[in-house]
């Protein structure tokens, strides 16, 4: 049951999430193994009078980010409408899983979920555009060039460690610590790639492909302000794309941008990105 309601909410838009998006049972389980988070633990199960499962729910929480995702309610049958759905969501936020605050990607085609998380006080927020690069059939782009010298980051003991995480802290809103972020990215084996000119930080790009899946994610990219509008932003999202080429069994590199942000939206599409969805943040704050 599990896997065919993943699978439907990438199909159809009105069953969509927008994060995690998992096509079926292993892509859920790799998207909670990347957290370390477990199926017993994390996992759900929507059950009728009848205790027939008829939908399910979780959590997805990491060691160092203070919000944690919700993934769902994804409903099926008669049940599947906005007021059971509310209740789904009443119940979630009353177990002891995750921390304070909370946060849910919906797709905006999905009107039952985005009545049910209005309905039980879920604040909206801003939109979110998914955006997808498919490797059949392009050609790997070339990584770096003379004026881009651009290389992988070792790991925390890297001299540029410090510098890189106080860059994706100060442009991407991070409010835990910002070392200890990055730490746990890199244990969860997400890698970072790093361009430097004159001996100063100019950018970084930080991607994972998880296990058991056909794709991988561009979750950040930085260019530091002195260094913007010199197309190195470009060059380290040719870095990635091009160690994705390199990469066994990925066929896919998924990323989410502000649609408002017209300079990132024009950057990515220039490296071969394409629209695919939108969906929107809705946030709680537990009490």
């Amino acid at each position: 049951m599990i896997g065919k309601l993943c699978a439907r909410s990438v199909a159809s838009p009105e069953e969509g999430i927008g994060y995690p998006r998992c096509e079926d049972e292993t892509e859920l389980l790799a998207e909670l193994a990347l957290y370390e988070n477990t199926f017993e633990d994390n996992i759900v199960v929507v059950c009728d009078e009848a205790n027939t499962p008829v939908g399910f729910a979780g959590f997805l929480v990491s060691d160092t980010d203070e919000a944690s995702y919700l993934i769902g309610p994804m409903l099926e049958g008669p049940l599947r409408n906005a007021s059971v759905a509310a209740e789904v969501l009443i119940r979630l936020v009353r177990l002891p899983i995750g921390g304070r605050p909370l946060l849910n990607y919906v797709v905006d085609d999905n009107s039952m979920l985005t009545q049910a998380s209005r309905d039980t006080g879920w604040q909206a927020g801003e939109v979110h555009l998914e955006m997808r690069y498919q490797l059949a059939g392009v050609i790997a782009p070339v990584s770096g060039d003379d004026t881009h010298a651009i290389r992988r980051m070792a790991g925390p003991a890297d001299p540029a460690f410090s510098a890189v995480a106080e860059l994706l802290a100060r442009q991407h809103g991070w409010t835990s610590d910002a070392s200890a972020r990055l730490s746990d990215y890199l244990e969860d084996g997400y890698l970072v790639a790093v361009s430097e000119q004159n001996g100063r930080l100019a950018g970084c790009v930080l991607w994972v492909y998880l296990d058991g899946t056909d794709f991988g994610r561009l979750d950040y990219l930085s260019v530091n302000e002195p260094f913007q509008r010199r197309s190195c932003g470009s060059a380290l999202t040719r870095h990635m794309l091009a160690d994705a080429h390199r990469a066994d069994g990925v066929e896919y590199v998924y990323l989410s941008v502000d649609p408002t942000n017209t300079a990132a939206h024009r950057l990515y599409r220039r490296q071969g990105f394409t629209d695919n969805l939108r969906s929107r943040k809705f946030t709680h704050e537990r009490r």
